[in-house]
């Protein structure tokens, strides 16, 4: 049993081992295949990978090749690029120096035409000035018209432009070398114009060719003619356009000394454009003028005292001396008796006469001096009220500038001018004054010393003699 069972066990055992076995075969079996079959495809994808690999590295060699070659293309274009870069920076550098030097040449040329525009204008601007006041325009009055346009025009002038320039200022200088006729329009001093026939003198001065006669005072506008007062420039000016004579009165001033040609200041208008410090300075020399008439006429009229005469009155003594006391007293116009008649007369002895004699003299001396002091007050008073009434113009002209702002320098003449008349006026009257002033006050000195001299030589004559008792 035991035996059987073991038996049995044995042939479980074997045919579970057998079983196991086959089992373990089979699966052996499937897996050898399934690895054959791995084995294939692993064999496939190991075909196909080195394939692959294969052209991946042909691949790569073309490429590595092609990089290679693009490499040395590439070089040799670098190097090409690098050389022509070389050239291209020669040449920049070579254009940035020419480019330099044609902007420092543009810029010199640039400047060069701006001072050439600012020489033209100045040019334009002073030609017109010059054309503007030129007589010579009375007969070609197109050339301003073709001025103003060149004037108007800031751009570089064109060659006809010039061109027409430089023939307008050529005729322009034929102009001034000979007298031309015109007929112009010309306005008058009461605001009428007319057509007037006019001859032009050179670039010198315009005149009137038919009556009245008269010269043009040339403006911006139209040309004002100027009418001569009757004198021997208006005479001579008519027998210049009959051709009766040769010689013309020129007017070489442009025009600025017309209005005085014109209109002559008359001594009324003097004194109304002076003021009211003028009529002072006027009074004062009235009042100097009157003077010195009146002491000149007494200082001349007085004469000294005859030689002879001195004499016999310096040696008189108690039997002549009546005598000679009656011919000092009837001496006229000789101050110097009356003194030495008036001393021996009141005198009874040398003290007293010399006494009488000092008064009768200084008497005398004030005489001769009377209003001579009062002269020469009057000659430094009257440019010192002249300095005043300038002074006081002058303030009342920038006062007005100041005021209105009017700053045109005719205005400002007119006004200084008009300020200065009383200085004018205070001068004209000192001047006469101081001159006449000096010959008066020498004759008084004169007299007075004759009238020393004679009173000396008789009291020292008197002296000699001693004492004397007059009745």
């Amino acid at each position: 049993m035991r035996t059987l069972l073991m038996l049995f066990l044995l042939c479980s055992s074997s045919v579970v081992v057998a079983s196991t076995q086959l089992t373990n075969n089979q699966a052996a079996a499937k897996e050898d295949l399934k690895y054959q079959q791995v084995d294939k495809t692993v064999a496939a994808n190991a075909k196909q990978l080195n394939l692959e690999n294969k052209q991946w590295r042909e691949r790569l060699h073309n490429e590595i090749s092609q990089v290679k070659n693009d490499e040395a293309q590439l070089a040799r274009r670098l190097k090409d690029k690098q050389k022509q870069l070389q050239q291209l920076n020669a040449s920049i550098t070579e254009f940035t120096a020419k480019k330099q030097h044609l902007t420092v040449q543009y810029k010199a040329a640039v400047d060069d035409l701006e001072l050439v525009k600012g020489t033209y204008q100045k040019g334009l601007t002073t030609l017109s000035a010059q054309w503007q006041h030129a007589p010579t325009r009375l007969v070609n009055d197109k050339r301003n018209d073709a001025l103003l346009a060149a004037i108007a025009d800031k751009d570089f002038p064109s060659v006809p432009v010039l061109d027409k320039l430089v023939k307008f200022a050529i005729n322009d200088m034929q102009l001034t070398g000979k007298i031309t006729n015109n007929d112009t329009v010309v306005a008058t001093a009461d605001g009428s114009v007319s057509n007037r026939n006019v001859s032009v003198v050179g670039g010198l001065m315009a005149v009137l060719a038919d009556k009245p006669y008269g010269y043009l005072e040339l403006s911006e506008t139209t040309p004002l003619a100027v009418i001569p007062a009757k004198s021997a420039t208006s005479k001579q000016l008519a027998q210049w356009i009959k051709q009766t004579s040769s010689l013309l009165p020129m007017d070489l001033s442009q025009g600025e000394m017309l209005s005085a040609v014109g209109h002559q200041q008359t001594l009324a208008q003097w004194i109304e454009k002076g003021g009211e410090v003028l009529w002072p300075i006027l009074i004062l020399a009235a009042l100097g003028l009157i003077i010195i008439i009146w002491r000149g006429a007494l200082l001349f009229y007085w004469r000294p005292m005859p030689e002879y005469l001195a004499n016999q009155a310096s040696m008189a003594n108690e039997n002549n001396l009546t005598q000679v006391k009656q011919q000092l007293k009837n001496i006229k116009r000789t101050p110097s008796a009356k003194a030495l008649a008036d001393a021996i007369a009141n005198s009874s002895n040398i003290e007293s006469m010399d006494q009488r004699l000092q008064n009768a003299m200084l008497k005398q001396m004030s005489a001769f001096e009377r209003g001579l002091g009062f002269i020469a007050l009057l000659a430094a008073m009257a440019p010192m009220l002249g300095l005043l009434g300038t002074v006081s113009g002058m303030i009342e002209t920038f006062q007005s500038l100041t005021q209105f702002g009017n700053s045109d320098p005719k205005l400002l003449s007119e006004g200084i001018s008009k300020a200065l008349i009383t200085t004018q006026a205070g001068l004209i009257v000192a001047l006469p004054l101081l001159l006449l002033h000096y010959p008066l006050k020498r004759r008084a000195q004169k007299l007075s010393l004759d009238m020393e001299r004679q009173a000396s030589l008789l009291l020292a004559q008197h002296l000699d003699q001693g004492e004397l008792n007059v009745d």
